[in-house]
């Protein structure tokens, strides 16, 4: 269950920083990287997750002198061009798996001399990364972009000596400049919602200072459907915690009463709003995205409408 919901999480993280850090990369690759982009296009081409090689030989060697590393042997009839790049794979396999210094050796069987490369260029070998950490960049490198998609990445920035509520009005704030039409605010302030999960308390700050934020114009909670269900939830629990409270004492009824409101106000007005979503005929991702809920609740709630 734990790895279903981690799963789950990260891939709200990549479906979003997906969508919007291109437009980030393409803007600050000069400061941040050192070249500067003259033309770009998306390459669309999956890459193979699981790389399945067999191998002709490996044997894990230990010297004479105590030095141990995993020996490769194969053999090839064909002159490949190409069988540089096989062997590039597999040592990348073996590395990953054994961890060890790995010896490569390719026999040829050919009659003619092979015409095969043994060496990679220099510009093929893989030498590491460059890491890069967004704690690195202050919020106002991305507060003051002109693009939503920048704007949220603010979240994960280093603060400084600002506190997180300073950060999230300020962020709320040039994003509702932005983003005047309020659907399309929605979708950034859901996304820097699950961005900021990352963050341990920004959720919840980020909530509270949209409910303080009233002009903002925005929000799930603020939305009219979901306050109804919220108002009829809350007067619901209300009623049967007073009555359970003529038994138990009225005052810990009431208190009782007000959180199982609380908690049905807000599972009724998830639905309610779900419910809107998809009679509006958005899309079982954008209601999920949307609501909050499960997959498989909103497909339940579109099942149970398509049937009336």
């Amino acid at each position: 269950m734990a790895k279903e919901k981690h799963k789950k999480e990260q891939n709200a993280y990549d479906k979003i920083l997906k969508e919007n850090i291109v437009a980030y990369v393409l803007k600050l690759s000069k400061r941040q990287f050192g070249f500067e982009i003259k033309a770009h296009r998306f390459i669309k081409d999956k890459l193979q997750t699981t790389l399945e090689r067999e191998s002709d030989f490996l044997l894990q060697i230990t010297t004479t002198e105590n030095e141990e590393f995993i020996l490769q042997l194969e053999f090839q009839a064909q002159d490949e061009d190409k069988m540089i790049f096989r062997m590039q794979e597999y040592h990348a396999i073996l590395q990953k798996k054994y961890q060890m210094p790995i010896y490569q050796v390719v026999y040829y069987l050919g009659e003619k001399p092979s015409k095969m490369r043994s060496t990679l260029e220099p510009s093929e070998i893989f030498k590491g990364f460059v890491l890069k950490s967004f704690r690195d960049y202050s919020y106002e490198e991305f507060l003051e972009s002109e693009h939503a998609e920048e704007v949220i990445m603010a979240v994960l920035a280093d603060f400084g000596e600002e506190t997180r509520e300073a950060v999230v009005r300020k962020i709320l704030t040039r994003l509702s400049q932005l983003k005047t039409d309020k659907t399309a605010l929605n979708k950034y302030v859901r996304q820097l919602l699950i961005l900021a999960r990352l963050r341990n308390q920004l959720p919840n700050i980020i909530q509270n200072e949209l409910g303080n934020m009233g002009t903002i114009g925005y929000d799930i909670e603020q939305d009219e459907v979901y306050l109804q269900g919220l108002e009829k939830g809350k007067a619901a629990g209300l009623e049967e915690g007073i009555e359970k409270g003529k038994a138990a004492g009225l005052e810990e009824g009431i208190e009782k009463g007000i959180e199982k409101g609380m908690e049905k106000g807000m599972e009724k007005a998830q639905l309610d709003f779900a419910i809107s979503c998809l009679l509006k005929g958005l899309s079982l991702e954008i209601t999920v995205e949307l609501t909050g809920l499960s997959e498989e609740q909103v497909h339940k709630l579109k099942d149970d409408l398509e049937k009336e």
